[in-house]
């Protein structure tokens, strides 16, 4: 028995090996008698491919390149051969290369491969579909053995089409310069895939790369209101890469969360020395991160730029059931579809005297106004405006059902806003918020206002009570979010939905509870039903919470809307409810809502503090004062009192409060409410002091653009504005002097056309 089996063994074994032989006989017989013409196009791709690999990576020649287009400010050259192209800066010489500065190129030790991205035009990020993991790999047009064809010359400038054999692709671009920009396009329409499915593209990412070579130079990142990353010698700059979605992380592609301010703005920039530039993502900056690394990091050029996403992973759950875990899935990417349309990027070239990151905010201040339709304000009061939030009331767990806590009626808000004006503080804009059915946790309800702090009646006799002292109401209403079934919603109809059919949903009440998104096309049926209502009511503008601060894809059957369709439609929101109302109020805005709303509650005023930003600049103040009244935190919620309340006056920043008639204790259960102290009786003398000192120093420039701003000594910043005036704000515990000028320690001095008060 034992014997059998052995021979039974080794026939098994020689079987085997038969098959295999066979199996590579018929394998290679297979391969021999193809037809010609395939051996010969695969033929071609090997050796292309072999034959970029062995090729180094090589920046183009000045000769190679020759004259396409003159803005009158802008000369524009390309190589055929690359497409990369030189910009000359007619008022000051400066040479800006889409390519690294060729000067440091022979210092460059990194590896081929990273070489060979920083000489190509683009770089691609790709997915194999064909494969049952997908995993995302990196390739450019140097390493493909790409070739550029179609070159042809175009008013402004000129357009060809990239392909890149190996992985399938063509990529259509267009360069024009007009005035001082020149501006870098993908034409959406003529973007192919024939293998590989795109993930993104980098165009030209690294214009104007520079060396460290003891300059003063930096990275301008829009990490909050603004970073920079100086320029430094340093070869271990690792994990420093700054990559980040503009507008914020969108939910229905979650990624990892880096806790990391969102980028408010799609801008980005480079000084060094005297030669600087301030890039706008024209077209498609819904779908761009901005992408920047400093020397040390992938290679020894400091480097920023803008990458264009076509796909984002999603996790496809592999079970119906919605109560298992998120992680029950697989990523995967959406095989028929990609994002956006048209792609660009505007760089501005900046003159000399304005290299710098207040010129590279004049620079976008001048485009918001220009390209996007922003105004300057206009101001009827010369006192500063305290904006004030009244709340109404919340929930907190009962034994039964949620218990109703009632923080501040219609009539209590008139005796605060009474008390307020009494103190001499003669400027304010009054929002009540809470008023709605079950208070500022009932996400999505709006009329009747609440029977318990005086209904619709109470309501309009405090709107008529704030008009006779001259001041606006407005009423805040949330409806991004929906947990209430307020105007008609329906989670399983009306709701938010990721590509994997899972209604999208967010956690901001202090109870944990998850509640749905509302798609945008149905928020603006319900504005616009809401809409009469408030205006019967004679409120002046709605305060609108998370419309226009969030910005997702949203793959509802009926209301859904891409990433670019959802903000055009919040745009028309916005527009609409200023139209009818006069007003809109946002809280932490996206900067494309500035055309359509008059103040941004919580504008941010800092950087992340980690380990990628040097130092935190007021980049987005400076582009925004004059077009649009904003404030920072609640004075009365602040970490720092002394130095958040110079900060707001070193930014520009009106004061703002937020007061209930109930002490602060009454609510710290609730489920949407976390304040340090709102309780009136608290802060009314204080804040009365605060508004006074706010006035003197904003009161006369809620017009005025902002025009310098810079570090005087440690701790000590100075602002101007447009009429002359200076404020100089000392953070530190010891005064500061220097000749005649003497700033206190931990205050501020006003200066008016270069006299001192």
């Amino acid at each position: 028995m034992i014997r059998m089996i052995k021979t039974n063994k080794t026939a098994i074994i020689v079987t085997i090996l038969i098959l295999a032989a066979v199996a590579i006989f018929l394998t290679r017989v297979k391969i021999e008698f193809k037809g010609e013409d395939h051996r010969v196009t695969q033929a071609v791709q090997q050796n292309t491919a072999s034959e970029a690999a062995s090729v180094p990576a090589k920046l183009p020649v000045d000769s190679d390149f020759k004259e396409v287009a003159d803005s009158g400010t802008l000369k524009l050259k390309m190589d055929e051969k690359t497409g990369h192209f030189i910009v000359e800066d007619k008022r000051n010489g400066n040479v800006y290369r889409s390519y690294p500065d060729p000067q440091y190129w022979p210092k460059e030790k990194i590896s081929e491969t990273w070489k060979k991205h920083l000489a190509s035009p683009l770089m691609v990020q790709y997915v194999d579909f064909s494969k049952n993991i997908l995993q995302a790999k990196e390739t450019n047009l140097a390493a493909e053995g790409g070739r550029v064809k179609d070159v042809q010359t175009i008013p402004g400038g000129f357009k060809l089409t990239y392909e890149l054999p190996a992985t399938g692709f063509t990529i259509p671009v267009q360069v024009t310069v007009d005035q001082d920009y020149v501006e870098t396009k993908i034409l959406k329409e003529g973007v192919k895939e024939t293998k590989m499915g795109l993930v993104w593209v980098r165009l030209f990412p690294f214009l104007g790369a520079e060396y460290t070579d003891g300059q003063d130079g930096y990275l301008f990142i829009p990490d909050g209101a603004g970073a920079l990353v100086r320029f430094k010698s340093n070869d271990l700059n690792v994990n420093k890469m700054y990559d980040e979605l503009t507008y914020g992380q969108d939910i229905a592609f979650p990624g990892m969360n880096n806790n990391r301010n969102k980028i408010m703005m799609p801008v980005f920039g480079m000084k060094s020395g005297t030669k600087s530039f301030l890039a706008v993502v024209h077209d498609g900056d819904e779908f761009a991160d901005i992408v920047a690394a400093p020397a040390g990091v992938l290679s020894n050029y400091n480097w920023i730029g803008a990458q264009m996403n076509y796909r984002s992973s999603f996790l496809q759950f592999t079970t119906r059931n919605t109560n298992v875990p998120d992680s029950w899935g697989y990523v995967d990417y959406d095989r028929d579809h990609v994002f956006g349309s048209d792609r660009s990027v505007r760089y501005y070239m900046l003159d000399d005297k304005k290299s710098d990151y207040v010129g590279m905010a004049e620079a976008y201040r001048q485009y918001l106004m220009k390209e996007k339709g922003a105004k300057p304000v206009t101001v009827k009061d010369p006192n500063i405006p305290l904006y004030t939030n009244i709340v109404g009331a919340d929930r907190e767990k009962g034994v039964v059902s949620d218990r109703y806590l009632n923080l501040t009626t219609t009539s209590e808000g008139m005796q605060i806003v009474n008390s307020l004006h009494d103190k001499g503080i003669k400027n304010m804009s009054l929002t009540f918020t809470g008023w709605q059915k079950g208070g500022y946790s009932s996400f999505g309800q709006t009329f009747p206002v609440d029977s318990r702090i005086g209904g619709d009646s109470g309501m309009k006799a405090f709107i008529e009570h704030a008009h006779g002292l001259g001041y606006p109401v407005y009423l805040e209403a949330e409806y991004s979010l929906n947990n209430t079934k307020g105007g008609g919603f329906d989670e399983k109809f009306n709701a938010m939905v990721n590509l994997a059919g899972r209604t999208l949903m967010q956690s901001p009440l202090f109870n944990r509870e998850r509640t749905p998104v509302v798609s945008d096309k149905f928020i603006e049926q319900m504005v616009e039903n809401d809409l009469p209502k408030y205006k019967a009511m004679g409120v002046d503008g709605l305060a609108v919470g998370l419309l226009g601060q969030r910005l997702f894809n949203d793959y509802n059957t009926e209301y859904g809307s891409s990433r670019d369709e959802a903000r055009n439609i919040q745009e028309r929101i916005l527009q609409k409810i200023k139209d009818t109302l006069g007003g809109v109020q946002g809280e932490k805005s996206n900067v494309y809502a500035l055309p359509h709303i008059n103040y941004i509650q919580g504008m941010v005023y800092d950087n992340s503090y980690d380990l990628f930003s040097d130092e935190s600049v007021p980049f987005a103040q400076i582009a925004t004062h004059g077009l649009v009244s904003y404030s920072s935190e609640y004075v009365n919620n602040r970490q720092e009192d002394v130095n958040d309340f110079l900060r707001d006056i070193e930014y520009g920043a009106a004061p703002s409060f937020v007061f209930t008639k109930a002490e602060t204790k009454k609510y710290v259960n609730s489920y949407g409410l976390r304040y340090y102290n709102t309780y009136y009786p608290d802060w009314e003398n204080f804040a009365s002091d605060q508004y006074k000192r706010y006035n003197e120093a904003l009161g006369d420039v809620q017009d005025q653009f902002i025009t310098g701003h810079r570090k005087l000594a440690e701790g000590v910043k100075e602002t101007t504005y447009a009429n002359g005036k200076r404020i100089i704000v000392n953070y530190n515990l010891t005064e500061y002097r220097n000749g005649d000028l003497v700033v206190p320690e931990h205050n501020f001095i006003v200066i008016r056309g270069g006299g001192g008060e």
